[in-house]
């Protein structure tokens, strides 16, 4: 026979021609894998040879330890693994009779209770690849179903090349938003769960269960700022998972107006609104809206709303009149700033004010004229803004807020004790947005010193290096 022809053979005809070693050999990748086993108080070498899906053929070293008879709960680690020192897993083993320190294995265990108590996630399953010292270089395709930071449930979508309970493998996700993302795991069972051979894992080490939250951050609805480990919360890793964007259709805008209506409810108002678009006011159809999101999630949104001279079309303005010299400088309305509450706490405000503030200095606004409750006063005092002898009633709750501005201009050129919160803030914008070339027409615009304003983007640049 050929060597062409003998490729053409059905898989059952070519399955029954093989031996049975070569059969073994093919199902477990390495059909004898090294172990070390804890049993009766001793802990000795072993092999470990994969009969099937559902047992495994122990062999301990002779005269390692006293031979037993019956069941016997084992703790078993492969001796290839991902971690050190190995974590061991507890498996059920019969001795057997007349045949001196081996054991067969019970590979197949039961469905864990807690996944069962767990939310279903249907149709938010991950792929992802596999990898394990055991099987060489060779990878596994799987659909990871549940996952947190600390364990998983992962379903095997090719042929099996034999995982068992105790070996270690590399989950390699490519998330969209999160990116590559490398995560050791340790599968503790496999079973059946709905026709399909199935593994239960938990995961090894802190920086794969960082990798894990930072993914779920960007990937699922449930999984917010209380969900990440505690070291995760603060740290700036999940400031670059923050992206800003201004809102261009239609499916953005309603998760903008959603965002608006949680926050406000956070704070007990809007509780007799039912639909977020009725939020939708007469001045945002002259406003820029802008969405801070985690991955496909909008977590906060915030709005600048254009005058171009036109009173009608300045919240403020209609509540109580402003200065003549805001109207001559001309000026924007920053509004309508809101996080929703299971992601307060962290930098979302952070990224809002700063594509607000970049989008003011694009459309070279001298002012920016906001609204803000008490305890937001101090905030954008420190930032540099200033109150006016004025106050309005809040459009939602009726309490009383205070007008603000930001000399945009004055800001650009001054050298203060309020220069580091401000640059901290805002420097990023300047560093974008206004570039050596631009520097003069800015100036000019703003009429402010061009060395000043060469003085502050130098200091932007230099705190980006240092902060990264």
């Amino acid at each position: 026979m050929s060597a062409s022809s003998a490729l053409l053979q059905t898989h059952n005809v070519f399955a029954s021609s093989l031996s049975p070693q070569i059969r073994g050999v093919a199902f477990g990748q390495s059909h004898r894998i090294a172990v070390r086993v804890h049993i009766d108080g001793f802990d000795v070498p072993a092999t470990l040879q994969v009969l099937g899906e559902t047992h495994g053929l122990l062999e301990l070293k002779p005269g390692s330890c006293p031979q037993g008879s019956g069941k016997v709960s084992l703790a078993l680690t492969f001796v290839q693994g991902l971690r050190r020192p190995a974590v061991p897993v507890r498996l059920s083993a019969s001795w057997l009779p007349n045949t001196p320190a081996s054991l067969i294995v019970d590979l197949l265990g039961q469905r864990p209770e807690c996944l069962a108590q767990q939310p279903r996630q249907a149709g938010r399953a991950l792929p992802a690849s596999a990898r394990s010292p055991v099987f060489f270089n060779r990878r596994l395709m799987v659909q990871v179903g549940h996952l947190s930071p600390l364990a998983g449930e992962l379903r095997i979508v090719q042929q099996d090349p034999g995982v068992m309970p105790g070996m270690d493998l590399l989950l390699q996700f490519n998330c969209r938003w999160s990116g590559p993302c490398a995560v050791k795991v340790q599968v503790l069972e496999v079973y059946e769960w709905q026709d399909r051979r199935t593994c239960y894992f938990r995961v090894l080490d802190s920086a794969s269960s960082k990798a894990v939250a930072l993914m779920l951050l960007c990937q699922r609805d449930d999984f917010t700022f209380d969900s990440l480990p505690a070291g995760l919360r603060k740290g700036s890793a999940i400031d670059r998972l923050i992206s800003v964007s201004i809102v261009e259709n239609a499916r953005d805008l309603e998760q903008v107006l959603d965002c608006r209506l949680a926050a406000n409810r956070h704070y007990g108002r809007l509780g007799e609104v039912a639909d977020a678009q009725s939020l939708w006011d007469d001045f945002d159809p002259f406003a820029i809206q802008v969405s801070a999101r985690l991955g496909r999630k909008c977590v906060g949104a915030g709005r600048v709303v254009i005058n171009e001279g036109h009173r009608e079309r300045c919240e403020i303005e209609v509540s109580t009149p402003l200065p003549s010299w805001l109207w001559d400088g001309g000026f924007v309305e920053m509004s309508r700033v809101a996080i929703k509450p299971e992601y307060s706490g962290h930098r979302v405000m952070l990224a809002l004010l700063r594509e607000l503030g970049r989008i003011t200095l694009f459309l070279r606004c001298r002012y920016i004229v906001l609204d803000a409750i008490e305890v937001l006063v101090p905030i954008y005092t420190r930032l540099g803004a200033q109150c006016l002898p004025i106050t309005k009633q809040h459009p939602y709750s009726g309490e009383r807020v205070h007008i603000m501005y930001f000399d945009v201009g004055q800001l650009l050129a001054s050298l203060d004790r309020g220069l580091p919160h401000w640059l901290y803030v805002f420097g990023p914008t300047i560093e974008h947005s206004i570039t050596p070339q631009t520097v003069r027409d800015v100036a000019a615009t703003f009429q402010v010193p061009a060395a000043h304003l060469h003085v502050k983007r130098s200091l932007a640049r230099a705190l980006k290096k240092i902060l990264g």
